[in-house]
């Protein structure tokens, strides 16, 4: 069989009514028309779906599906012979009052079989709860900021412009030009839905004409073009929060896509990037710095100024300091809301003199043999 509406929907074959129905309006809100515009692929994911739900969210219709199922992995249809399948010998392919091969194949003749025709408004598949008339969510947007480094710890305000798909500012949305009219759709009457017939079957689909909204818009707004929404450049100033780290999120709630029929906008994701310091780096909540000291420091100690991003500090090294040793500097680190404040950890890095000349290269020489070095 070509299609699975079990598999569609993504539940078992002994799924309840319950979790057909959930797994139904969990994808119809995802592959929704009004969602995808100008988006085939989602358009024909939405037929799928409405027709696998067709289907099993009726108790007839979903057993005669799971016996025309089991015949046909048993071999009781053939493409043109006479059926032993659940609708007993009296359907024939030539006979019966219709033909395996009038409906393109056994696949299609569940579409033929279980698809009503379609009398009432709105559109199939909507017995429960009209998405036409529900309103949903928006989707959420991503987008990128990069922020200097001294921001992410301390926190501050980031101006960023991005595109921003929004209602259209000329027609307000209905996509038709401010003053013109949206008419019925002549080819549906405005149900959204056309019914064709195929012998003793009514075969119900979306509107070609109208894509479903039952209506068409005569003169499609000069902005939009008749989509409804405009992407257009929009400037936020962004708090940033102190101690954000790169790759972190922050979200700005309703700055995202418009939702539907009057339903919130979704959100805008904002993926930090904390632009690389020539002189700090970051180690969780604390903040490092190498420090460079000459050997004549690192030996007899003294005082060197070492930077934060406050300022310059003073820092005091005692005598015999060693190369790589880490001194701490209380509270000048990362500052983040509910937690500690970190530290600024201070990596010396005592530093050999060259080019000596022979004086002072004699110089060394006897204090190295004062030491008891060998040299």
């Amino acid at each position: 069989m070509k299609e699975n509406y079990y598999r569609i929907l993504g539940v078992a074959e002994n799924a309840t009514q319950d979790e057909i129905k959930k797994a139904y309006r969990k994808l119809a809100l995802k592959y929704h028309p009004d969602r995808n515009r100008n988006n085939p692929e989602a358009e024909e994911k939405f037929k799928q779906i409405t027709e696998a739900y067709e289907v099993l969210s009726d108790p007839q219709k979903r057993a005669q599906y799971d016996a025309m199922r089991r015949g046909a992995f048993a071999g009781g249809f053939t493409g043109a012979g006479r059926s032993q399948g659940p609708f007993g010998a009296g359907a024939t392919g030539s006979g019966g009052g219709f033909t395996f091969t009038d409906f393109g194949g056994f696949a299609d003749i569940f579409e033929q079989l279980f698809r009503e025709r379609h009398t009432g408004g709105g559109r199939p598949g909507f017995t429960d709860f009209e998405f036409d008339e529900e309103a949903s969510r928006g989707n959420d947007v991503e987008a990128d900021i990069t922020i200097p480094f001294e921001t992410s710890v301390r926190g501050g305000k980031q101006t960023i412009t991005f595109t921003k798909t929004d209602r259209c500012p000329n027609c307000g949305g209905s996509g038709a030009q401010p003053g013109t009219r949206v008419a019925s759709c002549a080819q549906c009457g405005g149900r959204g839905t056309i019914t064709v017939s195929q012998g003793a079957f009514g075969v119900t689909r979306l509107c070609p004409g109208c894509g479903g909204r039952g209506t068409v818009i005569t003169t499609p707004c000069v902005v939009c073009r008749g989509t409804g929404y405009a992407a257009r450049p929009k400037t936020l100033t962004v708090k940033i929060p102190a101690g954000v780290k790169d790759g972190q999120i922050i979200r700005l709630a309703g700055e995202g896509q418009p939702g539907i029929n009057g339903g919130p906008s979704g959100d805008l994701l904002l993926r930090v990037h904390v632009q690389p310091h020539p002189i700090f780096r970051r180690d969780g909540d604390h903040i490092v710095v190498d420090k460079e000291i000459d050997l004549a420091t690192a030996v007899l100690g003294g005082q060197v100024a070492v930077p934060t991003l406050d300022g310059e500090v003073k820092l005091k090294i005692p005598a015999g300091t060693q190369s790589g040793t880490v001194f701490r500097l209380k509270g000048r680190g990362v500052h983040r809301r509910g937690a500690p404040a970190g530290d600024q950890h201070v990596v010396v890095k005592v530093v050999t003199p060259k080019n000596l000349n022979e004086k002072q290269r004699e110089a060394f020489r006897a204090f190295a043999r004062e030491m008891g070095w060998k040299v």
